[in-house]
């Protein structure tokens, strides 16, 4: 009830009256139907239709994951130090949400679809209340227990009444959201700067994906007009968490991590060395800069990045 009825902006709370306000509009618009023949008649059934996601324009950059909101955890001029009670914990969900938005599949109906299911024009948005009605005249119309031979198209408009309550209407990107991405990055950076202790007993297990990150990152033709970009962080999640432990400078050296991270420095070195400079290939060069110069403290790895060393001098050559 306190938070409920409280006013609240930090990474853990996000609420405030506008938020309410909005809330209880969709709830009371969603019942709207049912409350004049509720005053009428008090034995009046409600007759069940799932009410749609409701999506808060506060929250529409927002990603939550265990208990923060990421964005606002990752925002260093607002909330700096916001102390994380189980850093461990928190790295375990993100490396999961993680691992889930890369293995997102664009949705299987689009909205135009699912309003050609339902009956209803396409090409301009309709209101949840136009789409509940649309809904239950039709599952009225072919549900099986009236309609013995309408049981595949209840199901498809089912179907379609679904997807248009779900996230998934709702979203712009249709498949992995950078911007999710980049936040989990961030993310997992603040907690290797900031726990190190905690964290050095424990191998990092997202080399894999953030080796992979750097790999299509440095190979996209349109790296430096992206509107999102994950390289420099990820070169820079790379330094922090090879600075952690030993254990994970000896995994990023057989993940061939230095090889991976020496091609996104030679693309960003070429940008440097030309007419147009670039922020980003800045930052990447020197966050990779930072890495290598962690990663010579670990025999192995230092071994690994003297054998590089031609390479180095033919890009800055």
């Amino acid at each position: 009830a306190e938070i409920f009825l409280g006013e609240f902006d930090t990474p853990e709370v996000i609420w405030n009256r506008e938020m309410r306000r909005y809330m209880i509009q969709k709830i009371a618009s969603h019942l709207a139907d049912f409350s004049p023949r509720l005053l009428s008649n008090t034995r009046a059934q409600y007759q069940y239709c799932p009410i749609p996601h409701i999506t808060y324009p506060q929250l529409d950059s927002e990603l939550f994951c265990d208990i923060y909101y990421l964005k606002h955890l990752c925002d260093v001029n607002n909330f700096k130090e916001w102390p994380i009670k189980h850093p461990v914990s928190l790295l375990k969900k993100v490396l999961m949400a993680w691992r889930s938005e890369v293995e997102k599949q664009p949705s299987s109906m689009s909205v135009d679809e699912a309003y050609t299911e339902l009956e209803l024009p396409t090409g301009v948005r309709h209101k949840d209340e136009a789409v509940r009605h649309a809904y239950l005249k039709l599952a009225q119309k072919y549900h099986p227990d009236k309609n013995p031979q309408g049981r595949a198209r209840f199901e498809s408009v089912k179907r379609a009444y679904e997807f248009m309550c779900s996230r998934s209407a709702h979203r712009a990107i249709s498949g992995p959201d950078p911007n999710n991405i980049l936040l989990m990055i961030s993310t997992q950076c603040i907690l290797f700067h900031r726990y190190k202790q905690v964290l050095a007993p424990y191998k990092y297990a997202g080399y894999p994906m953030l080796l992979k990150t750097i790999q299509m990152e440095s190979s996209d033709d349109q790296l430096f007009s992206k509107e999102t970009s994950l390289l420099s962080a990820s070169a820079e999640l790379c330094y922090y968490t090879i600075s952690c432990c030993a254990i994970n400078a000896e995994e990023l050296c057989r993940e061939r991590g230095l090889q991976i991270l020496q091609d996104s420095y030679s693309r960003c070195l070429s940008v440097l060395s030309g007419e147009l400079s670039s922020r980003l290939a800045v930052e990447v060069c020197i966050n990779t800069s930072k890495c290598y110069t962690a990663a010579a403290g670990f025999p192995n790895c230092r071994n690994t990045i003297l054998e590089m060393m031609p390479v180095f001098a033919n890009n800055l050559c």
